[in-house]
């Protein structure tokens, strides 16, 4: 009887103990399921992102509803992480649909932003410092260059599932024991021919190995479907095509990994 009291436990901690990694659109937004918690990365809830006031700039269109409005999810959303204060990491319209005091985990000049428009529950992080999202740790981490002083790449653990995620271009220094996953860009994308800002396949593939995880999960996907006149200085090598050369996973919006 003892034992299979036990093995009821054991089941149960295993059921409760898992982490949910859910491509949140079809570009570069993130959902992270746990217990209660539900953490969302670089949120896109609109029909079109768009580059403030200057929209020919940059914009691009929602090719469907997000997981988070498929699912009526916005209001359950505990914590928010943005990445950069670059307008296709804060899109503005979307964070509106959140209620002003969410907590929000993100950059120096992101939160000036975000302070700007009336969110109250701002938290600048630092490299190398760690943050309690309820049943979740973050622990950030520098970006690699150019965006090494204007973003940051991070960890998110919960109960025995760490994930590493860098929304461009990561640091060489970095290194990592048994990653469940990674979400890199695999997309390479370069400004006036020289200038990386987006990763290839090949040196995903290369940083995964790299740091021993298990699955890659692609981001800021299809690149060519950002249109405007900066895409007219950009260089673009789309590969995220090729991803069953890698073990991949959550290519579609929506599309769960569970850790």
């Amino acid at each position: 009887m003892i034992i299979i009291i036990t093995m009821v436990i054991i089941i149960i901690y295993e059921i409760i103990d898992i982490m949910q990694v859910i491509r949140g659109d079809s570009y570069q937004s993130w959902v992270y399921s746990s217990e209660s918690d539900l953490i969302v990365v670089d949120p896109w809830l609109t029909r079109k992102q768009v580059f403030p006031i200057l929209e020919w700039l940059l914009y691009r269109d929602s090719e469907k509803l997000s997981y988070l409005e498929q699912h009526n999810q916005i209001d359950a959303v505990t914590h928010l992480i943005i990445t950069a204060h670059f307008s296709d990491h804060l899109d503005l319209e979307s964070l509106k649909k959140f209620k002003s005091d969410i907590p929000i985990f993100t950059t120096k000049e992101a939160a000036k932003v975000l302070i700007k428009n009336n969110f109250t529950n701002t938290v600048v992080i630092k490299p190398q410092h760690k943050y309690l999202l309820g049943s979740f740790e973050l622990e950030i981490y520098k970006a690699g260059s150019p965006y090494h002083t204007t973003t940051f790449s991070y960890t998110l653990r919960a109960a025995r599932s760490v994930i590493f995620h860098e929304p461009h271009m990561v640091d060489p220094d970095l290194s990592f024991k048994n990653l469940n996953a990674c979400i890199l860009t695999v997309d390479q994308v370069n400004v006036l021919g020289f200038i990386k800002v987006s990763m290839g396949i090949e040196q995903a593939k290369k940083v995964q190995q790299k740091l021993n995880a298990e699955y890659l999960l692609a981001t800021g996907i299809a690149p060519n479907k950002t249109k405007g006149f900066i895409t007219w200085l950009l260089s673009i090598k789309e590969n995220y095509r090729f991803l069953n050369s890698v073990n991949s996973a959550c290519k579609e919006t929506g599309d769960s990994l569970t850790l």
